[in-house]
């Protein structure tokens, strides 16, 4: 007996993407959830013309968000997205081929490639991302205020979740930001005294290890220009949590 599958995103001013997303899953998902954190622009009526159920809540915690997003599902299983997240095509058949052999519990993944500045990225630590986006909705991501996930082993499909991740400098130096504020809270409680090891050494490495030991110097331009902000993002999360300690 086949599977019934909700999909569920959570979103923020996503109007120029989502509606390219919701259309890769048009013919897999037999519902749409999109738990929307507040939206401005026309978030919510692209949602609405592709018959997505939508809720509004505030977003504190985007695991516990994501979370309450689960529990909403009225299907057992669910596939979790972002609104910047493309099926592709073999992907949207791997699923369709899941959903008809009545699976059993479990978590599944699949692979994950990113699109950055309008490049699809070869290497810069970006070559290997294995996600878990498929699961009974019982299952639960970390609560952490960034990056949350699921732990687990889990069964690989074919097929690959494209990631559109950059709009536009603005946008991505915005994004950066935003992590780096909501990443301070997740290492408050792991992290000791802020010292030269944070603000250099660490953000120093990260560079090196994604131009050099990841291989962004064969993405060329594109791939310097990654590791550029991956400095930045690891200096900005310790500014941030200096910011956080002196509240």
């Amino acid at each position: 007996m086949s599977v019934q599958l909700s999909v569920v995103y959570l979103s923020f001013n996503e109007e120029d993407i989502l509606g390219r997303s919701l259309q890769s899953v048009a013919d897999v998902a037999d519902e749409i959830v999109v738990v929307d954190s507040g939206s401005t622009d026309g978030t919510l009526a692209v949602a609405r013309g592709f018959g997505a159920r939508l809720f509004e809540r505030p977003l504190d915690n985007w695991g516990a968000q994501r979370n309450w997003a689960l529990d909403q599902c009225l299907h057992p299983w669910a596939l979790v997205l972002d609104c910047d997240e493309v099926l592709s095509e073999e992907l949207a058949q791997s699923l369709q081929s899941f959903k008809a052999n009545s699976p059993s519990d479990g978590l599944y993944s699949f692979k994950r490639s990113h699109v950055f500045m309008d490049r699809r990225m070869e290497y810069s630590g970006l070559q290997n991302d294995w996600i878990i986006r498929l699961m009974p909705r019982t299952t639960r991501f970390e609560t952490l205020f960034v990056h949350e996930k699921v732990h687990g082993k889990s069964s690989r499909l074919s097929g690959e979740l494209v990631h559109y991740t950059y709009k536009s400098e603005a946008h991505w130096a915005g994004k950066m930001r935003h992590y780096a504020q909501r990443q301070a809270k997740d290492y408050d409680p792991r992290t000791g005294a802020i010292s030269a090891w944070h603000k250099i050494v660490k953000p120093s490495f990260r560079f090196f290890k994604h131009y050099v030991l990841k291989g962004g110097i064969f993405d060329g331009r594109k791939g310097l220009y990654y590791s550029v902000w991956m400095y930045r993002a690891v200096r900005w999360r310790y500014q941030e949590l200096e910011k956080l300690r002196m509240r």
